[in-house]
């Protein structure tokens, strides 16, 4: 499994940082995680990913990824697909062709389930505490990765409501409905500009298993420590 990871690592202090890329579905997925330095038994693993327009050298996954590590988490995150260092870089192309938007969340479900294929065999990663964080973009195409992952533990999905690119909430070919298994905390905003609040409200009902709907002041683009450190919470309580 290993040589199919391609790796690099630094070290900064008392943080590991690896960049990684490994191929699926024909295409090159870049990805990161930051760890202790040191570290030598299996870490829960959290999946941090990024909002729309960014990239897995955001704030959210780099700079707190780094500080969760000092926890004892291995963080990673993945560039989603037609953002950051992807072979087609077009992140408006996801929110213009809603008919893709099926297509997308496979893609990236696809993806997810063979990153937690190989990186368990590169770095110390207790594969039965995985978690899942999503920031908007990170959290409408995680719903389908986590969901049909089926390893997931726990998951905080924030800003996020269903339709669109999230899919549906209810019917046959809900993911919400595959989330039994999971501890799902949704968090959102009460000004959201983009999802309205009964978006949130019925996603939230959607889900079978243990559940909890956390409100925040402001609106989508302001993402900041009080969303991260709900996020944070939910993690440390479920992993």
């Amino acid at each position: 499994m290993k040589g199919e990871l391609q790796i690099r690592e630094s070290l900064f202090g008392d943080i590991r940082e690896v960049n990684f890329w490994f191929r699926c579905g024909g295409e090159l997925v870049p990805g990161v995680a930051y760890l202790p330095a040191g570290a030598g038994e299996p870490m829960p693993l959290v999946l941090i990913q990024h909002p729309g327009m960014g990239s897995k050298e955001d704030y959210w996954v780099s700079e707190v990824g780094q500080r969760w590590a000092k926890r004892g988490w291995v963080c990673a995150g993945l560039d989603a697909p037609l953002h950051g260092e992807r072979q087609t870089h077009d992140p408006m192309a996801l929110f213009r062709q809603p008919e893709r938007y099926e297509a997308v969340r496979a893609q990236f479900a696809a993806e997810v389930a063979r990153m937690l294929e190989l990186l368990p065999g590169a770095l110390p990663i207790d594969t039965g505490r995985l978690g899942y964080v999503g920031y908007s973009l990170g959290s409408m195409i995680g719903l389908a990765a986590v969901a049909r992952s089926g390893r997931f533990r726990a998951a905080a999905f924030c800003l996020v409501g269903e339709g669109g690119l999230a899919g549906s909430a209810a019917g046959p070919d809900s993911d919400a409905a595959k989330l039994g298994s999971v501890a799902v905390r949704i968090v959102g905003k009460l000004n959201d500009e983009l999802i309205p609040r009964e978006r949130t409200e019925a996603l939230f009902a959607a889900l079978p298993g243990e559940k909890d709907l956390q409100w925040l002041p402001g609106g989508h683009f302001e993402i900041g420590p009080d969303v991260v450190r709900l996020a944070e919470e939910w993690m440390a309580a479920k992993l």
